[in-house]
């Protein structure tokens, strides 16, 4: 039986379908999408404008079988857009093969899963992520992955494209990180410096997110008064659960996604100190109410209170913690939690975080790194890239003094960074005394940094600067808008004069604020450079391209000033915190707008509460609820990201993907992972599933058909590929009743295992039923001319000549130098003579 039917080849991609509106596709990339609705109105109805528009690049995995390609070749494309199609490298040979992506086009590239990164340069992809115009789309085949070839492709791009644009964006300097050193520039009081070697040759541990946290906090537990502790802000909500507060806790991030994953920390003592970049997001900095020291500089811009401060080292903040632990003066850093990679179960963060009680992360690539263990562990494309960073970090530090050592074996391979048991750990006999040290240290300075009101003048000198730009920008657009004829001439040089000295001003009187304008209004500027577009200016172009500069110009000034007017507005808040008769409305309307009602806990301290009017009273014990809601809400957008990381649906697309490669350690530690997941009763399938796999790898078919049953018991979405696997089971074992049982099941679910089907009723001797089978795909799938010659064969091999010589003249119609069709006629006609 295994000689006559090759279940994989068959089954494959299907055979090559066309609907009634005359579209092409293979029937197992696309099933039934394009049954109801051609494929131009079923694009227009899923995509709409999200692929046409100006001046972006699209990544698609996926191309329906070429028609999503085709589709966007009939219209006509958007000024400046690009587009990547990448397929599965035996989907691509296909579609080749059947002339399926049509023309080349310069503007659209259809590559493989290996020569998608050199495409990417060739479309000047720099440009775009700059614009903040680089997007992943899946194809309506890669939604769908019904032959498990596009989850882990999408997977890919889509983690490779996120950690390309925050590289570039990084580049560009950032405007993010711009916004929020201007939020914090009245709470960036104290500046890290002054802890500068404070710590010489003591012993610090750096605990970080990663799985193997767990087994590290008994013993940071154990030897809490033996050594310091930085602590990334992330597992503030572990530390607490474990009754540990460290000495230090860290924080770099600007996003708002940041606050969600580090909140916990606000519910640390007075005793931690906070140690933040100035660029951390302002939710955290605000709400702090214990000690702050800020890295970097407090404005960015030159300016006499940008005192000498250490720098934050990213790009993680674990290297800002690292970096830290040298400049304090610390010779052995052991880092506990700092994995850099996943447990084999899919586990990429310590119990008690988002990610740990979302479950395990399910939609891993096949990218894994060597452990301090010996192993291979899974990984991810951003965690791969700070193992380079750090290693590079660790040299660097090694060749300082400093020894760096990692405790877990389960964690990533890093250069420069050693491997040590805990139990073998050396800790200093005359432990650091924090609390001595920073009263030392921060006390004396405390006073001098009390400085918001030359804050508030630097702020406000900013403002008149960026307010001259944004009032000669506006004077540059009226008068670059009347300088040109219809035809583009210049009608009065006076005006092109008139420009050229408010370009000088930039350039000069206002070179400083000018540089730091183009930062917000960095993406309008780049557009200005038209990397997308080789055409010529035409005549309205070159006026309008003034107009763009000058309106770029506008644009950065208009933004740069909401957040000067903002960061005024809260330096006179925080002056009404030292006044001795405070404006409470002030102070109460900056927390609202800020969303800090966190300062509440501060006011406690410096306000008499039984001095409070009753109605500010009454105020603050509503701020305090809203703080302890915002602290309290688990329901985040990070959790939901989280969640959505350890989706099920991701589950049958990983397990097909390591049961194809025979996998077997890889799928026995996803089974594992399923038995952690929160939904049990729904992972029972996929459970099955899995073990049905890891039992065909195993050699154990009695095994795998009991699994598998239990699939077709459930009778859910995975029904396909449980009887799909019994199929094959029964062909390679030469069980005929399993198999055609199986089979029979399958053609009732997919009309492309009817040809299968058919086969095993021929070996059964039901030619009758086979001929019907063959007839009811052939129905379906008027063009598959390999299975059109099988029914006639099969008409042949039972003397049926007439319905031989209909289906060859059938086939010959379609292909008439058909040489299998002509050869198969000639051994027919031989047939009938010898008859």
């Amino acid at each position: 039986m295994t000689e006559t039917i090759d279940f994989a080849d068959e089954q494959a991609l299907g055979p090559l379908a066309a609907n009634a509106f005359g579209d092409r596709y293979f029937f197992n990339l696309n099933r039934h999408a394009f049954t109801k609705l051609g494929a131009t109105a079923l694009f227009e109805t899923k995509f709409g404008e999200l692929l046409f528009r100006e001046d972006e690049l699209n990544v698609i995995v996926g191309t329906d079988s070429g028609l999503l390609l085709q589709y966007l070749r009939s219209k006509p494309l958007p000024k400046g857009t690009r587009y990547i199609f990448i397929e599965p490298d035996r989907v691509l040979q296909a579609l080749r093969n059947h002339d399926l992506l049509g023309d080349a086009d310069e503007r659209i590239v259809c590559v493989g899963p290996e020569d998608w990164p050199r495409m990417l340069q060739k479309f000047k992809a720099a440009e775009y992520f700059y614009i903040d115009a680089v997007k992943s789309v899946n194809a309506l085949c890669a939604q769908d992955d019904f032959i498990d070839e596009y989850a882990e492709l999408s997977w890919h791009v889509a983690e490779v494209l996120a950690q390309l644009n925050w590289r570039y964006s990084a580049e560009l300097g950032a405007e993010a990180f711009i916004a929020r050193q201007i939020d914090n520039a009245a709470d960036n009081r104290l500046p890290a410096k002054l802890l500068a070697k404070a710590f010489g040759g003591k012993t610090v541990a750096i605990l970080a997110g990663g799985p193997s946290l767990d087994q590290a906090l008994p013993w940071v537990i154990q030897h809490r008064q033996q050594c310091v502790v930085f602590a990334v802000s992330r597992i503030s909500r572990q530390l607490l659960a474990a009754g540990i507060e460290p000495d230090f806790v860290f924080s770099v991030d600007p996003t708002d996604l940041s606050f969600d994953i580090s909140k916990e920390m606000l519910n640390f003592s007075e005793k931690t100190v906070f140690v933040c970049s100035y660029h951390t997001v302002p939710t955290l900095v605000s709400q702090w109410s214990g000690t702050m020291l800020y890295l970097g500089a407090r404005f960015p811009w030159q300016s006499d209170l940008n005192s000498k401060n250490l720098s934050s080292a990213g790009p993680t903040v674990t290297n800002t913690a690292l970096n830290m632990a040298y400049e304090f003066g610390f010779s052995q850093i052991v880092l506990c939690g700092v994995d850099l990679c996943f447990t084999r179960e899919g586990f990429t963060h310590a119990k008690g975080s988002d990610e740990q009680l979302a479950g395990p992360r399910f939609n891993l690539t096949s990218l894994q790194v060597e452990t301090n263990g010996g192993y291979q562990a899974p990984t991810s494309c951003d965690f791969a890239q700070a193992i380079q960073s750090l290693g590079r970090q660790a040299q660097l530090l090694s060749r300082a003094g400093c020894r760096i050592v990692n405790v877990a074996e389960g964690a990533a391979k890093i250069e420069a960074v050693e491997y040590q048991p805990l139990a073998s750990l050396q800790l200093d006999a005359e432990p650091a005394d924090v609390a001595a040290t920073l009263a030392a240290r921060l006390a004396p300075a405390a006073a001098s940094y009390q400085d918001l009101d030359k804050v508030e003048a630097e702020l406000a000198r900013a403002r008149h600067q960026v307010k001259a730009i944004a009032k000669l920008a506006a004077n540059a657009r009226q008068i670059n808008d009347a300088m040109y004829q219809s035809e583009g001439t210049v009608v009065r040089f006076k005006d092109k004069k008139s420009l050229d000295q408010i370009e000088k001003k930039f350039k000069r009187e206002y070179r400083q604020f000018s540089r730091l304008v183009k930062k917000f209004g960095i993406r309008s500027f780049i557009k200005l450079a038209k990397p997308f577009d080789d055409e010529e200016w035409s005549a309205e172009e070159a006026r309008q391209l003034g107009n763009v500069y000058y309106d770029a110009y506008a644009e950065g000034a208009n933004k740069l000033l909401v957040l000067i007017d903002g960061a005024i507005d809260r330096a006179a808040a925080r002056r009404q915190e030292q006044a001795e008769h405070p404006d409470f409305a002030v102070l109460l309307a900056q927390a609202e707008k800020d969303r800090s009602y966190g300062r509440v806990k501060l006011w406690r301290r410096r306000f008499d509460s039984g001095l409070l009017p009753a109605e500010v009273g009454a105020e603050f014990a509503e701020m305090e609820r809203r703080y302890q809601d915002v602290l309290n809400d688990r329901n985040t957008k990070h959790m939901a990201r989280a969640k959505s990381h350890s989706n099920l649906a991701a589950v049958k697309h990983r397990a097909g993907l390591l049961f194809k490669h025979r996998k077997l350690a890889e799928l026995q530690d996803l089974l594992a992972a399923l038995n952690k997941h929160e939904q049990q009763q729904a992972a029972n399938c996929y459970r099955f599933l899995i073990e049905g796999y890891s039992a065909e790898l195993q050699d154990s078919p009695e095994d795998a058909l009991d699994a598998y049953q239990r699939v077709v018991d459930l009778g859910d979405a995975l029904l396909e590929e449980a009887l799909a696997r019994i199929a094959a089971i029964g062909i390679s074992h030469d069980d005929a009743q399993t198999a055609s049982l199986a089979l029979e099941c399958l053609s009732q679910l997919n009309p492309v295992y009817l040809p299968l089907y058919a086969e095993m009723q021929r070996l059964q001797h039901d030619m009758v039923a086979a001929i019907d089978s063959y007839a009811a795909y052939i129905e379906q799938f008027p063009q598959d001319l390999l299975v059109q010659m099988k029914l006639a064969a099969l008409y042949g091999e039972c003397r049926i000549y007439d319905g031989a010589d209909m289906m060859l003249d059938y086939i010959l119609q379609q292909k008439p130098d058909y040489e299998a069709a002509l050869a198969l006629r000639r051994h027919l006609a031989a047939q009938k003579i010898s008859g």
